[in-house]
């Protein structure tokens, strides 16, 4: 039997957050994290000592090397690939750089859409963002519009509300403006001032607020489904407050883009006045560092086309359900989770999780490795400051994603 070994401050790139106290044990390939943990990054780190599946070419087991040939062989042919997924670490992004540069296609990551509904309101007017660090360490009031964020950030509220913040005080409080917040929350703000209003439409709330700290009064008894005096009392609490941040999920909603613009303009207005910040959530599997790196090497975001030496950007055009009615060919690309492709009736060519469950065979399959269990890599923090290295926690027995693109893209 194995001797178990202990890892501990182990940084974790699956959700955004960038959790960075992480202790795992590994014995022999099995990998297991130890609580206290959030259950999405203990079940993705989860890892048993069993083999690895192999490569395949239409559903028959194949090598690397045959894989990896017929991969290349449908990408020459193909006339509009579209490189989906993108759920992978720093260098999995620019080998799939590399390969829209040698084939075409269109370059998209599969959790872009709540980016692209903040991207709306930030092109519109801008917007004054603060960091995590700041929101630990000098937010006193903290406006979270929509749903309850624990749910799909488990230690989110742990991290934003330290025992021991820097500079804000010991009355610090959190105003829950949509969805009441959830037992883990409420949990992990045990030392705050919890407020829950229930809006019904969180966007003629926040509406009616920015009218409020601007100093007029809206005509009406509520708005969004908040009387009109709790709003104007939350309006003051605001104005108020040395450093109000307001947060929300642009993904989880419909009207995301128009909640981002109010929150926006909200924050502008408290800004005449005193110190206030948004910070949209957001950022699994790397979204934030894939977006930065298309930043750096072709000057535009997700959502962008390469055809020979040129690039476009369309972010409805190019959006995966957009583009996949004009695709031949789907590479999908997810090493952090074993997310499955979407529904598509042309060629795909998959660069997956080895637990990845497919509703259609695809043509190519090569299982690749994860970043952070199976080696290091490098990801990006949801408010797109810090990057964290991640580590390799046993011995690599597939390729990482950077590797088996590489592999297509030189041959």
């Amino acid at each position: 039997m194995a001797d178990v070994q202990t890892i501990e401050n182990v940084a974790c790139g699956f959700c955004g957050l960038g959790c960075d106290d992480l202790t795992v044990e590994v014995e022999g390939r099995q990998v297991r994290a130890k609580a206290p943990i959030c259950p999405e990054a203990a079940r993705l780190l989860r890892r048993l000592d069993t083999a690895d599946p192999v490569a395949r070419v239409a559903g028959e087991t194949a090598s690397e090397t045959e894989a990896t040939d017929a991969a290349r062989q449908i990408l020459a042919s193909a006339r509009a690939p579209l490189i989906g997924g993108l759920g992978v670490d720093m260098a999995g992004a620019g080998a799939a750089v590399d390969l829209a540069i040698r084939f075409g296609g269109v370059l998209d990551h599969y959790a872009s859409e709540g980016l692209f509904r903040n991207y709306a309101a930030a092109q519109r007017t801008g917007w004054l963002s603060t960091t995590l660090a700041e929101v630990r360490n000098r937010c006193d009031l903290l406006l979270v519009v929509g749903d309850d964020p624990s749910g799909t950030w488990g230690q989110l509220f742990e991290r934003f509300f330290p025992a021991t913040p820097l500079f804000a005080g010991a009355n610090r409080r959190v105003v829950f403006l949509g969805a009441a917040p959830g037992e883990k929350a409420r949990g992990q703000l045990a030392s705050a001032q919890v407020v829950h209003h229930a809006a019904e439409d969180p966007v003629a709330a926040l509406e009616a607020l920015g009218t409020l700290v601007a100093g007029r009064r809206p005509p009406g008894d509520s708005f969004g489904g908040i009387g009109a005096e709790a709003l104007a009392a939350l309006a003051e609490d605001l104005r108020n407050a040395h450093y109000a941040v307001v947060t929300w999920n642009a993904a989880e909603r419909a009207d995301g883009d128009l909640v981002a613009t109010r929150a926006t303009a909200l924050v502008d207005r408290l800004n005449v006045t005193t110190r206030a910040g948004v910070f949209p959530l957001g950022g699994r599997d790397n979204l934030i560092g894939v977006n930065q790196l298309l930043l750096w090497r072709l000057g535009y975001p997700l959502r962008t086309a390469v055809r020979g030496q040129a690039s476009t950007h369309d972010g409805t055009l190019f959006a995966t359900e957009a583009a996949l009615a004009d695709a031949d060919v789907l590479v999908w690309i997810s090493a952090f989770r074993p997310e499955p492709p979407p529904a598509f009736a042309g060629k795909i060519i998959a660069l997956a999780h080895p637990e990845t469950i497919f509703d259609k065979e695809p043509d190519v399959l090569i299982p690749v490795g994860t970043p952070g269990v199976d080696h290091a890599g490098t990801v990006f923090r949801m408010d797109s400051i810090v990057s964290l290295p991640l580590g390799a926690l046993r011995v690599a027995t597939l390729p990482s994603v950077a590797e088996a693109v590489r592999r297509i893209a030189e041959g």
